[in-house]
């Protein structure tokens, strides 16, 4: 079975323009998202998918396979579609990149986690980090998975929920993972964007509006996305104790 890691990376960042080639401890963030990609047991291959020359030309000069894609595409995995017209695989595995802490352990978590639900007819997969800080639930840019008593997501939210009306509750923390198979892939990138996904900006929240299911696993913390300035210090100086 052929698992094809793609990292979509966009120049064109609301909030932080460029960000893919910023540098994180001598190195661009999007390479370090492709080291530690590279490091997972499940990816078969794993490639870039830009719609910019500048991301491009860092690619081909550091010797990173990327696939060129188009600029009109709502969402990674949209992008993400348009590789799957490009380069056959049996799963593709979205791995955000702006998430250069990502764990190839949780790659590999949510990769399987996906093989096991195919057995259930379920075709992706996501992970989350079973308790939020107190700083996460009072942060927009977090968004949190709730999930059901059959290791399926009820929903993605960038509000602190459940509420705790009768019972104290523990929040999570989606983690930027994908895994779909090519059928779920394509269905995906032809399913109308619904009102809840615009609103909450979540992408993967079209799958659930459409009535599907998503699967998820719990994964290791430790990373988180970069979305500001004051993210990439963060994360800076995480890596430089390692």
């Amino acid at each position: 079975m052929k698992v094809l890691g793609v990292i979509p990376a966009r120049w064109a960042s609301t909030r932080f323009p460029g960000k893919p080639l910023k540098q994180i401890a001598g190195k661009a963030m999007i390479h370090w998202v492709w080291d530690q990609t590279k490091k997972s047991a499940i990816i078969s291959e794993v490639v870039i998918a830009t719609d910019d020359k500048r991301i491009a030309d860092y690619c081909r000069i550091n010797d990173l396979d990327f696939v060129m894609t188009s600029s009109s595409h709502p969402t990674g995995s949209d992008r993400l579609a348009e590789v799957a017209d490009k380069i056959s695989a049996d799963v593709y595995v979205n791995v955000q990149g702006d998430e250069p802490l990502i764990e190839p352990e949780a790659i590999d978590a949510v990769t399987s986690c996906l093989l096991t639900a195919m057995d259930r007819g379920i075709e992706l997969a996501t992970g989350y980090i079973e308790k939020a800080s107190g700083e996460q639930l009072d942060d927009p840019s977090i968004v949190h998975l709730v999930p059901s008593m059959d290791g399926c997501v009820i929903t993605f939210t960038r509000l602190p929920v459940p509420y705790p009306l009768v019972e104290t509750m523990q929040r999570t923390v989606h983690v930027g993972l994908y895994a779909f198979t090519r059928k779920a892939l394509k269905l995906f990138s032809k399913l109308e964007r619904g009102p809840v996904e615009r609103a909450e900006s979540i992408e993967v929240i079209r799958y659930l509006e459409h009535g599907y299911r998503i699967a998820c696993v719990p994964v290791t913390p430790g990373s988180f996305g970069v979305d500001t300035p004051e993210d990439l210090i963060k994360v800076e100086a995480i890596l430089r104790k390692k």
